[in-house]
């Protein structure tokens, strides 16, 4: 899979065969939902819709997984950048309690669509691990480990160190059951499963044309 979105070739681009499509949107067409965006997030709801009987079209203005799907760590985490005291004090104690569970749900989700659609995309369960820089104080990991204790991450724990051979990280917080995969991989079986159930996926399709599409529908 070529890059089109960027001057570099990430490892999961490099290691993905062309991912199969409808082309171009050259004509209007009716569905009951038209996802826009052909990345993780859009695919999948692509796909759950398509299972729940919807007739399905995905337009994407460039290639399947392009720009920062195809260039994500491909981790999947309910281990968030946004520290889950930060989030509880922006939008409260069930704020983020909804951010973990739905962080771990789709986790689950993932993990089950895989299986389901026997999805060769290198997937597995690991720990996560968070720490601070060295010498420095480990407040911020206390106070984070009791907001995530709050959130319903009663799983996560303070440990002594992460197990990363010499580099000595001190005491970090474990995150268990965390995820990775190969995103395109994932998406490039989310597209066979999408096509296989009916539904369309064209790239290389521009917003004017898509515009034009959702007004003659919504009339």
């Amino acid at each position: 899979m070529n890059s089109d979105s960027g001057e570099t070739t990430s490892v999961w681009m490099a290691t993905t065969p062309e991912i199969l499509t409808d082309g171009k949107l050259t004509e209007d067409i009716r569905a009951n939902v038209c996802v826009v965006g052909a990345g993780i997030a859009g695919m999948t709801t692509a796909y759950l819709l398509m299972r729940e009987g919807k007739s399905v079209v995905v337009i994407e203005d460039g290639q399947v997984g392009r720009s920062m799907t195809g260039r994500t760590t491909a981790h999947l985490v309910n281990a968030l950048d946004e520290r889950f005291y930060e989030i509880e004090r922006l939008h409260g104690e069930h704020g983020a309690r909804l951010a973990a569970e739905s962080h771990s749900a789709a986790i689950d989700r993932i993990e089950e669509i895989v299986k389901t659609e026997v999805i060769d995309c290198d997937f597995g369960r690991l720990d996560g691990y968070l720490f601070t820089p060295p010498d420095t104080s480990k407040e911020k990991l206390k106070e984070e480990l009791e907001a995530t204790h709050r959130a319903g991450l009663t799983g996560v724990e303070m440990v002594d160190r992460a197990p990363m051979g010499d580099f000595d990280t001190g005491k970090c917080l474990r995150f268990p059951n965390q995820g990775q995969f190969h995103p395109l991989k994932y998406l490039a079986g989310l597209a066979r499963a999408i096509r296989r159930g009916g539904g369309q996926i064209f790239t290389d399709s521009t917003p004017p044309k898509l515009r034009a599409v959702m007004w003659r529908e919504l009339r």
